[in-house]
């Protein structure tokens, strides 16, 4: 039967931190219990405890680390790091932007109530204040505890409006005196320790998981910053050897992460999910200052966070990498994936240089040219080549929506035909580069009003110039239909997705309207669509929402954004995703430094990856496309055939497709990379030898060791 209760709460509040214990708050209420995890409510309904009996660890709502005891804290912010929630609103009808944060226990006009559902208990409050109300599910499931926000449990009755949930924003807290670190979704996976005084007074950091979509780079002008890449929905924390890994499970395509570093005012760090409901955009009619709107209508989604309690004593990142991996694959999010080494190569072949009356195609590689870089490729042992035409639209690249017919200057319909069956020939495969998601507003068939992504202010979503928008959803959708009726008569084997991997798109537009959610919906179909016709579909980015959809993501990093708050990256999406899918990073010719790049990639797990060209890329020079500073395939086939040599033969070739169980910083210079069946990777970076486990490594070289302890060191020919 169950049971409701129902508590008018107003809060008197000490001026220090509650006592500490490894035990339930004295008082607290038993809501629910299994053989490993008992979960506790407190009579305000404003925190909630839980037990491990496995561990012997009381983790709680309430910030409790032991460091914080006698710590004191001023009022206010000792009522938030009490409170369960953190309710974000802003008055709608007065249109200043003005975001009022809101802690349940600084409500003096709260109301509360429980309701025990099964393994757990249905939370409901309403800051009547501003009429405002919000519906939190807590229940146990196995070894996890499972936080759920319903969008029906949302009530707003006055001028007040929600904008987002803090959920359980000091469950993940530690003072910089604890021993410990936050993991957190920053590119590959980001560090921040306790005891680093790096990240003191920092501002926070709000991660929007699978990137900004508002700030996608053809939007930004010279002066305006690049969102970081956020490629998972996870966080997690060790604190005092303990550790928890949150999963941020349904609706995290709009959710966020927020990363709080200690300052003068509270000297915590805290790590926390944010439930969006309403976006916000730059006022365009306001010049003289910044002010911010909102979404009139909320986002209508329901969220679900779990959160898994470690077992593992002293857990790093190498442990929650392998939880989240596992969780993938019991829940058949993702699965593990067979296939031989390879190497990506992109053939770029032309973009256009603005004329005085017309564009000038700039043209690099014909499609005849792509034919023999592929055999004089071969001709050096380079084998099983992943090559992917860029640039071949008669506009040339970045004349967006891609679409045939294939540019006149690049060949015909027969050399693309003749060109795949040379690839095929030589057992490489070919895939077209197309992106279907922005739009040039000098380009034809579609309509730069209707077709096109607004904002929540009613405005289009472009660059300050309007030279680029961002198509809304659907009309992608139907670009890739009318290129998959053309694209049926070549025999290709994958298709690009250009920025699908990056982030996710929105369209508030009266006549197509689409939440992040429906956008996910449509890429995933759109991956359908491209597997049913060739077999594969790829994507530029990494984000896990294409996770068993993609087969093959490039511009995967693998470091993080740097802001000062990190201590250090570590490749937690590397060692949880290798084996599961296929990745690259940048094209090798464009890093200054190929051999530590190849190293790199030893490292990861990282496929071979270069962007090529037949001429020289001084054509490109007045072009928009000028990140192609050297690419000419003679000026690189040695080196792409030295780097493709170490990744298709041997050992890293056998370790192409096993799993990682444990990336280990030996030293500042010096990893090692342990696989599934026994064998391991060390990679040295320093400029003299290495050696650990009584294996000696050569300077800026790699050695492999199988599990029968014979090694095999990297091939330490000099690279062309």
């Amino acid at each position: 039967m169950k049971k409701i209760f129902f508590v008018f709460i107003f809060c008197a509040v000490l001026l220090c931190a509650p006592a500490l214990a490894e035990e339930a708050a004295e008082g607290n209420i038993l809501i629910a219990q299994n053989d490993r995890l008992s979960l506790y409510l407190s009579p305000d309904c404003c925190s909630i405890d839980i037990q491990d009996a496995l561990t012997g660890k009381t983790w709680s709502s309430t910030m409790n680390d032991e460091t914080a005891e006698g710590m004191r804290i001023i009022p206010a912010q000792q009522k938030r790091i009490t409170s369960l929630l953190a309710v974000n609103c802003t008055n709608l009808q007065s249109g200043l932007g003005v975001v009022n944060n809101l802690a349940l226990m600084a409500e003096k006009d709260l109301k509360a109530s429980y309701e025990l559902i099964e393994n757990g208990v249905r939370l409901t409050y309403y800051l009547g204040t501003y009429q405002v109300g919000v519906q939190l599910d807590i229940w146990l499931d196995g070894q996890s505890l499972v936080v759920r926000m319903p969008y029906a449990g949302i009530v707003e009755d006055g001028d007040f409006s929600l904008v987002s949930v803090d959920v359980l924003p000091f469950l993940f807290s530690a003072t910089d005196k604890a021993e410990g670190f936050f993991l957190y979704p920053d590119g590959c996976g980001a560090i921040m320790e306790f005891q680093d005084y790096a990240h003191y007074r920092e501002p926070a950091h709000l991660y929007n998981v699978y990137g900004d979509f508002q700030k996608q780079p053809v939007l930004l002008d010279m002066f305006s910053q690049e969102a970081p890449d956020v490629l998972f929905p996870v966080f997690g924390m060790n604190r005092g050897g303990h550790g928890m890994l949150a999963i941020i499970e349904k609706g995290e395509e709009t959710a966020r992460v927020s990363v709080n570093s200690s300052n003068n005012i509270i000297g915590i760090n805290y790590l926390f999910a944010n439930f969006q409901y309403r976006r916000s955009f730059e006022d365009k009619r306001v010049t003289t200052r910044d002010i911010k709107v909102f979404d009139k209508d909320d986002i209508k989604v329901d969220y679900q966070m779990r959160i898994l309690f470690l077992e593992e004593e002293d857990p790093d990142y190498n442990m929650m990498a392998l939880t989240w991996r596992d969780y993938l694959l019991q829940n058949g999010i993702a699965a593990r994936k067979e296939s031989a080494p390879s190497v990506a190569i992109d053939l770029f072949m032309s973009a256009p240089e603005e004329g005085l009356l017309f564009d000038i195609p700039r043209t690099v590689t014909t499609l005849s040219q792509a034919e023999e870089i592929l055999k004089s490729l071969n001709r050096l042992g380079v084998r099983n080549i992943r090559a992917s035409i860029k640039g071949w639209t008669a506009n040339g690249y970045g004349k967006t929506p891609d679409r045939f017919p294939i540019s006149s200057e690049l060949g015909s319909d027969a050399d693309l035909k003749r060109l795949i069956e040379t690839a095929h020939s030589l057992g490489s495969t070919i895939s077209l580069t197309a992106n279907f998601m922005e739009a040039a507003s000098d380009q034809g068939g579609y309509s730069h009003r209707n077709d096109v992504v607004y904002t929540g202010n009613h405005t289009i979503l472009t660059d300050l110039e309007e030279t680029m928008f961002m198509l809304s959803p659907d009309v992608a959708e139907m670009k890739l239909m009318d290129f998959l009726k053309k694209a049926s008569s070549f025999d290709l084997d994958a298709l690009r997705f250009e920025r699908m991997g990056k982030c996710i798109a929105f369209n508030y537009g009266t006549r197509r309207y689409y939440t992040a959610e429906a956008t996910l919906g449509v890429y995933r179909r759109m991956t359908d669509e491209a597997k049913a016709m060739f077999g594969a579909a790829e994507a530029e980015g990494g984000n896990a929402s294409l996770l068993g959809m993609a087969d093959f993501f490039t511009d995967v990093p693998y470091d993080d954004f740097g802001y000062q708050i990190t201590t250090t990256s570590v490749p937690f999406y590397q060692i949880a995703l290798h084996g599961l899918v296929e990745y690259a990073g940048k094209p090798g010719n464009l890093s200054s430094d190929l051999e530590r790049e190849v190293l790199h990639w030893v490292e990861m797990g990282y496929t071979p990856f270069f962007e090529l060209t037949y001429d020289n890329t001084e054509e490109l020079m007045y072009t928009d496309y000028q990140s192609l500073f050297s690419a000419e395939y003679t000026a690189w086939q040695d080196r792409v055939a030295w780097a493709a040599k170490q990744f298709t033969e041997g050992p890293l070739a056998e370790l192409h497709d096993q799993l990682i169980v444990e990336h280990r910083q030996i030293t500042d210079s010096l990893v090692k990379v342990t696989y599934e069946n026994g064998a391991a990777v060390y990679v040295n970076y320093a400029s003299q030898p290495a050696e650990a486990d009584g294996v000696t490594i050569d300077a800026m070289s790699w050695t492999a060791v199988q599990p029968a302890l014979s090694s095999r060191q990297c091939d330490k020919e000099e690279s062309p």
